[in-house]
């Protein structure tokens, strides 16, 4: 952290001081604060000069003002322009702010193509997770048009893994640990801390309801499931409703209750892992949840705690409990319709085929509700049809009949690009509202010489690309062995403004 002091005036007589105070919260490097004290109120704009310039104005008129600065170029002279408007004139500064490179394991970004006209606005956010020898050193990233970093967040304070990082209604930026849960502004300031109940572990996702509340995938202590007549410690198989303002515990939903623990098809981690949840989605319309599960498939549930369907192969589903005691899950199975409203053949229902025109998603990734109520999701394809030999993965749409309990698939994307696009973990869609277009993140394609992940955006209209780039990951902090940490993630994707 450097700060400098400007001294200027003009002949209307505006006698001004700016200090410039370089990542003031000491975990944003490529943000700063300018402190303007003049004699005369006056409101300010600030613009990063650049090939892609970042500019913010702000109504604030004060003789004092504390003036956020976003968006400079890393190891860079930077060039600064401030606009001071007052009562009777208006005055144009430039000052120069000098920032240090990236961290030598951040990934290279390509744009392997822009067409900006037919794009969402805003830059692109990444929640990304550098490997640390086991554990994970979190740094969520956002590159703008040309594949330059213009802002990061150094979250390894923690000292494991942080996210997913999201912005949420306030403005703010939200993120979780194990049991803590962090709000920041966009200048890396600290604003909230909250803890959960040690019994808890979070996971994966915390989504913010209407009301600002969170629903929080969670593991809990000391919850054991039976699996082939032995008991099992279980984990990411739990739901809670979290009140911020309160900092507790509202309501918990235990996802057993309702799901065949037993049935493995699809596990491969290890026996408790049997649901592996990822991401949650509120209906707003009937609060609802929809529940992601990596080895399972996508499960409704209701806020009073019953199920309403799985979309999911129908093979292999028996009862619910963590005892294989409970109700039969067969009749909440969504049955799969063609375009003319008919059910695909046994075989394609059980996921042992796929038809041309649908199929299931297999070890899927952040679903979520479209205006015309719809479910898009990222359809990884691991273990596709139970094997390994139709690797690819997409964006799907699915239209979801809840009374008949049956659905269709409306759109893909990404099957023709196969192993291109191919992410066994992790990954994202999104909606993007002001264009109608949709962004594809694979998080984690992993050929044989290069980790990369992908970030594309789609008009669905077509199906063409009008925005694509490839994150070249480094994985340079590697331990010996394989696995979880081992290897840089990216997780999500967001389109992103960048401004306090």
């Amino acid at each position: 952290m450097f700060s400098f002091f400007l001294t200027g005036c003009n002949k209307s007589g505006l006698d001004y001081t700016i200090e410039t105070v370089l990542n003031p919260n000491k975990i944003s490097p490529l943000t700063a604060i300018l402190n303007i004290t003049s004699d005369i109120p006056c409101k300010a704009t600030v613009k990063v000069l650049g090939d892609i310039s970042v500019e913010q104005s702000f109504e604030e008129s004060s003789t004092n003002l504390n003036v956020p600065v976003l968006g400079l170029y890393p190891n860079k002279l930077n060039q600064v322009e401030i606009t001071l408007d007052y009562e009777g004139g208006q005055k144009i500064d430039v000052i120069e702010i000098q920032t240090s490179e990236i961290p030598n394991y951040f990934p290279d970004i390509e744009v392997n193509k822009l067409e900006k006209d037919k794009m969402e606005s805003g830059m692109h956010a990444l929640d990304i997770h550098f490997a640390n020898f086991g554990k994970f050193r979190s740094a969520p990233i956002i590159f703008d048009d040309n594949g330059n970093i213009r802002w990061y967040l150094d979250l390894s304070f923690h000292g494991a893994m942080v996210g997913p990082f999201q912005k949420i209604k306030n403005g703010n930026i939200l993120v979780s640990g194990r049991r803590t849960i962090y709000e920041f502004d966009m200048m890396g300031k600290l604003l909230v801390m909250m803890k959960i109940d040690n019994n808890y572990g979070i996971h994966h996702d915390i989504l913010e309801l209407p009301n600002e509340d969170l629903l929080l995938c969670v593991g809990k202590r000391d919850a054991y499931m039976e699996k082939d007549g032995k008991s099992v410690l279980s984990d990411n198989d739990f739901i809670i409703h979290f009140d911020r303002k309160k900092s507790k515990i509202l309501k918990e939903w235990d996802l057993a209750k309702h799901l065949d623990v037993n049935r493995d098809d699809l596990n491969f981690f290890r026996d408790g892992d049997w649901f592996h949840m990822n991401a949650l989605e509120f209906d707003k319309r009937d609060s609802t949840i929809i529940v992601s599960g990596r080895n399972q498939g996508l499960v409704k549930i209701t806020w009073d705690d019953k199920l309403k369907w799985i979309m999911s192969p129908k093979q292999n589903w028996g009862k619910s409990g963590r005892k294989g005691k409970g109700y039969d899950t067969k009749p909440y199975l969504l049955t799969a319709l063609n375009k003319e409203g008919k059910p695909y053949n046994k075989d394609v229902q059980n996921g042992i085929k796929s038809a041309d025109d649908f199929d299931f998603p297999w070890g899927p990734h952040a679903p979520s509700l479209l205006p015309n109520g719809n479910i898009i999701v990222f359809d990884n394809g691991p273990f596709r049809n139970y094997n390994n030999e139709n690797n690819y993965s997409r964006a799907v749409e699915y239209e979801v009949n809840e009374i008949d309990k049956t659905f269709k698939q409306v759109w893909e994307y990404g099957k023709s690009r196969g192993v291109e696009l191919f992410s066994t973990i992790v990954s994202d869609v999104d909606f993007l509202p002001t264009t109608k277009n949709i962004l594809m993140t694979s998080g984690f394609i992993s050929p044989k010489n290069v980790h990369k992940a992908k970030i594309v955006e789609i008009s669905p209209k077509d199906n063409k690309e009008v925005f694509e780039a490839t994150i070249f990951l480094k994985n340079t902090n590697r331990g010996n062995k394989p696995g979880w940490g081992q290897t840089d993630v990216l997780y999500r994707s967001e389109r992103m403004e960048l401004k306090n």
